[in-house]
């Protein structure tokens, strides 16, 4: 099953649109979304992946939660305040938008995958038998680049795909 990794899309609506159309093509079953969405308009447009299921949690850029959370309920996704912790098939996730206290939970070894943002830098590494991923951000404001990942989660292969 394939999943669709996210993060700090800042309103960058035609890179939000690139990714969309990159998730329909791989055939995405979820999409993670670790924050900075920054204003609804931007969220809607995750509605548009086909059979997938969209999760996110908020950025310190997310000023219109209330409307953030409503737009991304009317397309069936959910969002959580700093983070989701839960499973995906059987695989044991934790998203967050900031890192900050994330290396006390990859070092303990209690999740598969550990999502998170806001640094704007890719970090994809194995721990042990935990991937860690921040895709970068999806804006090429900040760094000149911008990234997404999409993942395998059977056997936790990944793709870093330039938008």
């Amino acid at each position: 099953m394939k999943v669709g990794i996210i993060t700090d899309t800042h309103d960058h609506h035609k890179n939000v649109l690139k990714a969309v159309e990159i998730f329909n093509e791989k055939g995405v079953k979820y999409i993670l979304h670790a924050g900075d969405f920054v204003s609804p308009f931007t969220a809607k447009a995750f509605g548009d992946v086909k059979d997938a299921k969209f999760i996110g949690v908020f950025g310190n850029c997310d000023g219109e939660r209330k409307m953030l959370k409503s737009v991304i309920e009317e397309f069936g996704g959910e969002i959580h305040e700093k983070l989701y912790a839960g499973f995906i098939e059987k695989k044991k996730v934790l998203m967050t938008h900031k890192p900050d206290k994330i290396e006390a939970e990859i070092s303990g070894g209690k999740y598969d995958l550990i999502i998170y943002g806001h640094t704007h830098k890719p970090d994809i590494r194995r721990v042990e038998n935990t991937l860690v991923v921040n895709p970068g951000e999806a804006t090429d404001w900040i760094t000149g680049e911008s990234h997404l990942v999409v993942l395998e989660l059977g056997d936790m292969s990944y793709e870093h795909v330039a938008l």
